[in-house]
């Protein structure tokens, strides 16, 4: 799977290739249950096939156990990795905006991180949960990706 510390295994070099879907529930095997039951799905193994995306719940290794505000999604407790290695780009955009609004009607906080963002409903989701005020000055905070700047722990630190 896709993971935010490095590239597809697939590698098929696409920006529709691979995406993070956070979604704010502690537990990721419920998430994947009720998106395969939302989706109507019949596999019930720990992945999900939506059209050509392949859909694996895992727990976010940056969530801090803390419940997190609604912007901060990198710290929500469970991220979908998706992964689309040979797949045309309107179908990967239609199965992520399936499974993110298949979220929302259940009720989750979900946001997706990909390079293809401003293609799905509400940038993503990220239109959602707008930053507070105080949070939403400055050049970066105008940026639709606004996000980017914190996924590296390395700019974190400088």
């Amino acid at each position: 799977m896709a993971n935010d510390r490095g590239s597809s295994p697939f590698g098929s070099g696409s920006v529709y290739s691979d995406a993070l879907i956070y979604v704010d529930a502690v537990a990721a095997s419920r998430v994947v249950g009720r998106l395969r039951e939302a989706l109507g799905l019949e596999d019930d193994g720990p992945e999900l096939t939506v059209g050509p995306v392949r859909m694996a719940g895992e727990h976010n290794d940056y969530a801090t156990g803390r419940r997190a505000h609604p912007f901060d999604f990198l710290q929500w407790p469970t991220v979908l990795e998706c992964e689309a290695p040979a797949a045309a780009p309107a179908e990967v955009v239609q199965a992520v905006t399936a499974a993110l609004e298949a979220l929302w009607r259940c009720g989750f906080k979900a946001v997706a991180t990909c390079d293809f963002e401003d293609e799905l409903p509400a940038r993503g989701g990220i239109d959602r949960y707008p930053l507070p005020a105080s949070a939403s000055t400055g050049p970066a905070a105008s940026s639709s990706s606004w996000w980017r700047n914190l996924m590296s722990p390395g700019k974190r630190k400088r």
